[in-house]
């Protein structure tokens, strides 16, 4: 009951403090002017390959793990066993498609608001939800297709960013309003499509490998463990192994490069291996342009947040040697020389995203492209710095007194944890939160901040190696 109230109090405290400033963000009371059509469709875009990542991560079709253990391995109709979760993604991927159909309405749409036309984009919403439901499906089916649309989607990803960041200089007509009769005629044929495609997967579901459905239903009870015990510090560990046990191994020459430790050239081959992801980053550095429009309170989470994401590519061997440090024992060397060496790979891959997504941010809104692109390449050492303290972080420490509020006491070791990092995060990169904060439609960014950030990203890495690393001991 601990987890469920700590939950609840987190949601209702969210929903509290950031819900009325969201609402009148994704519902504003007067529409966007005369938005740019390419930029519309890139949000679209970005918005079916993130519900396909999401689907094609979790599954998409997963059972209990007693059904998993037994009933998918017992003599038991398959369809019968699967159709509920079934019917459960697809109901997931409608409502996602509603919500997302009625804000773009709410923030494009001409007011007054046609009840008729609002009931038409929320039904053509749920059909495309659905039809991305069931592709993910098919997917789950088939995994070399499934392969193929990821890559398919990766490139909608990277042609939406593209779109929107040329939508400012290609002239393009205004938008105008659709038809009501060509509306409910679209939103009739994806409907039509979405039926017909819940008929054959309904009829597929006995061909379905009980081995992909076991699998995905073991990841998400565990991530379901992990969140209701408030144990999420071995998902990082969980979602490495997931990676790694899907892939053939295969043998790759280590050729020593001149002055690189051989932790630095290790992660060098863990980024060739992990090429897919660096393409989904690629894709989602352009997301801070489709928000130029947006306060710097939206753009800012967003930002420190891939950054940490690409930070985080190589870092499950600092975390592997932070509860196992026999390996750094055997290599003979010390926590800081360790620590030193796998921060080089982090801090390049979030020097280059965020680079990346402040120069593409640049190009949509009034900052300079120059002190932007360098203000992104100066804070990557800090968003590093974050990164790799989260990396080392020791698990939760349920032993701690409890902490009594009005309406209970809970244990104040899971949010420790949640928030651990976070604090250096905020205060290693302030240049570049006021320069986002203060920098859209008011003041011009320029090169003071570009200088104030170098500076604090240095003196935070000079103080990290130096006070949190041991330099005698081979423990990272």
């Amino acid at each position: 009951m601990g987890t469920v109230y700590a939950a609840l109090l987190a949601i209702a405290m969210a929903v509290a403090l950031l819900g009325p400033r969201l609402g009148r963000t994704l519902w504003p009371a007067a529409p966007v002017v005369d938005p740019d059509p390419l930029a519309v469709v890139a949000l679209v875009g970005i918005g079916g390959a993130g519900v396909w990542a999401a689907l094609r991560g979790l599954g998409p079709l997963v059972i209990g793990r007693p059904d998993a253990s037994w009933l998918l391995t017992a003599p038991v109709r398959r369809r019968g066993l699967l159709l509920p979760a079934l019917v459960r993604i697809l109901l997931a991927a409608a409502a996602v498609g509603v919500v997302a159909a009625v804000v773009c309405v709410g923030r494009f749409a001409a007011r007054p608001i046609d009840g008729a036309a609002l009931l038409g984009w929320a039904a053509l919403g749920a059909a495309a939800g659905m039809l991305i439901a069931l592709a993910a499906v098919r997917a789950q089916h088939d995994p070399g297709w499934g392969r193929r649309w990821d890559r398919l989607f990766t490139a909608v990803l990277l042609g939406s960013g593209a779109a929107a960041l040329v939508a400012p200089v290609v002239p393009e007509p205004p938008i105008a309003a659709l038809a009501e009769p060509v509306l409910w005629a679209a939103a009739l044929a994806a409907v039509a499509a979405a039926v017909l495609g819940t008929a054959v997967a309904v009829r597929r579901l006995d061909d379905l490998s009980g081995r992909r459905v076991r699998e995905a239903s073991f990841l998400v009870g565990s991530y379901l463990d992990a969140a209701y015990t408030a144990e999420p510090s071995f998902l990082s560990d969980l979602r490495e192994r997931r990676s790694w046990r899907g892939r053939a191994l295969r043998s790759a020459q280590v050729r020593r490069l001149p002055g690189l430790p051989v932790e630095a050239i290790h992660d060098l081959l863990v980024l060739r291996r992990k090429r897919h992801r660096l393409g989904w980053l690629t894709a989602a550095a352009l997301l801070p342009a489709m928000l130029a429009g947006s306060p710097g309170w939206v753009l800012v989470p967003v930002l420190l947040a891939g950054a940490l994401s690409s930070a985080d590519t190589t870092l499950a061997a600092v975390r592997r040697d932070s509860a196992q440090p026999a390996l750094v024992r055997l290599l003979g060397r010390t926590g800081r020389q360790v620590v030193a060496a796998r921060f080089l790979a982090p801090a390049v891959l979030a020097a280059a995203w965020s680079g990346l997504a402040l120069a593409a941010l640049a190009l949509r809104s009034n900052l300079p492209l120059g002190p932007s692109c360098a203000l992104g390449l100066a804070v990557g050492p800090a968003v590093a710095v974050a990164a790799l303290g989260r990396a080392r972080a020791r698990p939760i420490d349920n032993s701690m007194p409890l902490v009594d509020t009005p309406m209970g006491a809970f244990a104040p070791g899971p949010l420790i944890w949640l928030f651990n990092g976070l604090e250096v995060l905020v205060v290693l990169t302030l240049p570049t939160i006021a320069a986002l904060l203060g920098g859209i439609g008011s003041t011009e960014l320029g090169w003071g901040s570009v200088l104030a950030q170098a500076a604090l990203s240095t003196l935070g890495v000079a103080a990290y190696l130096t006070l949190a690393a041991d330099r005698n001991r081979a423990a990272v």
